[in-house]
């Protein structure tokens, strides 16, 4: 048995109605103005604002739908330039109910939100605001690892997590100087950075579904034709009822199983009180 094995692939139910959506972006890095009289003058230095003659921005967007083998590329030397780079990939999360990616409330999405709401200092591409999106719930792989095991997995990068998980692990390793060459026109770097990306996407929905059945606080999901009040909110699957109870500070609630994933889940309605004192 292999160790991927170890980490079985729990399907999402047929006649799930949320757009899930997983996606990756890579990014040309920023370029400051600094001086200095010595090395250690450097060292944790602040960046500012006048000193910067280049900042960070998205690039490349690469994304899939959870239910479609297709990974859709984005990048803003595509035909229409950074404008419609823009607007494309605004237009695709606008779609989605729940977002999946790996360190993306930290920096995927924090990136791009920033990019559809401030021009960038040193990008000629003329400007265009765009709309706030529709609400979506936020999946972060890398949040889960790091709330759930904390130091019972030490390593939590994308890379690592899906070596020790039994993947392969990433595809490639990104390369600034690649970035760069690729802004100003390269066609071997632009194809290399984009299958990079490409690949963290589908690393990032192997990983999400291996451990989708941990992720107690994941988005409901809601399937048709079945009562949505008692299906799993991690697989989408029918659950059923348990004797174990969920203990709270002085309620408990009665609990289900998934018949798919095995994960546990709380009814909310019709609590038992067990105690009428509360610590202090």
């Amino acid at each position: 048995m292999s160790i991927s094995d170890l980490f079985e692939e729990i399907e999402i139910a047929d006649g799930v109605l949320n757009k899930i959506l997983i996606l990756d972006v890579e990014r040309l890095p920023g370029i400051t103005r600094q001086y200095w009289w010595e090395r250690g003058d450097l060292k944790n230095r602040y960046i500012h604002y006048e000193t910067v003659e280049r900042e960070p921005r998205t690039t490349i967007m690469c994304a899939k739908w959870h239910d479609s083998d297709e990974v859709m590329q984005f990048a803003e030397w595509d035909k229409g330039g950074r404008r419609q780079f823009l607007r494309k990939i605004h237009a695709l999360i606008s779609r989605a109910d729940i977002v999946i990616g790996h360190n993306a409330l930290k920096a995927d999405l924090p990136w791009v939100l920033g990019d559809f709401r401030f021009p960038r200092i040193g990008c000629k591409a003329k400007f265009e605001l765009l709309p706030d999106l529709p609400p979506f719930k936020v999946v972060d792989t890398l949040s889960h690892f790091r709330s759930r095991y904390k130091s019972g997995l030490p390593f939590k990068g994308l890379d690592a997590a899906l070596q020790i998980m039994g993947h392969t692990g990433k595809t490639d390793r990104y390369d600034p100087q690649a970035m760069e060459r690729a802004v100003a026109g390269s066609v071997e770097d632009r194809e290399r950075l984009t299958a990079y990306c490409a690949g963290d996407v589908l690393g990032t929905q192997w990983l999400y579904d291996r451990e989708r059945p941990m992720m107690k606080n994941h988005p409901a999901l809601f399937v048709e034709g079945k009562d949505k009040l008692t299906i799993c909110n991690r697989c989408g699957h029918d659950t059923e009822p348990t004797p174990r109870r969920y203990i709270a500070g002085v309620m408990t609630y009665s609990m289900r199983k998934c018949v798919s994933c095995e994960a546990y889940s709380r009814l909310s309605i019709e609590p038992e009180r067990i105690s009428t004192v509360r610590g202090v």
